[in-house]
């Protein structure tokens, strides 16, 4: 990681790779280790069986933050009780 800070300004170049895959996903996998930082594994049931599509490490502040965006843009903030009720959830 480069120690290089930057300004809350300035622009910031996204550079895309033109061949990484957009894959389906149907279900989502975290465990979270004591120092905080999280694996998420995330795939996709077929017909041949489930098959993992993308695992990542991630910090929990990023997390949080892949959270807040993902909430924002689908207008949806579950309450801890909804959540609960949820039998393929566990917390």
């Amino acid at each position: 990681m480069s120690d290089k800070k930057i300004d809350q300004n300035q622009t910031v170049q996204l550079v895309l790779d033109p061949n990484l895959k957009t894959v389906w996903i149907d279900n989502i996998y975290m465990a979270k280790r004591l120092d905080g930082v999280s694996i998420v594994r995330l795939s996709t049931h077929l017909p041949e069986g489930m098959f993992e599509q993308l695992r990542f490490m991630a910090s929990e502040q990023s997390l949080k933050n892949f959270v807040d965006i993902i909430c924002t843009t689908l207008n949806y903030y579950p309450d801890e009780k909804s959540i609960k009720e949820k039998s393929n959830i566990k917390v």
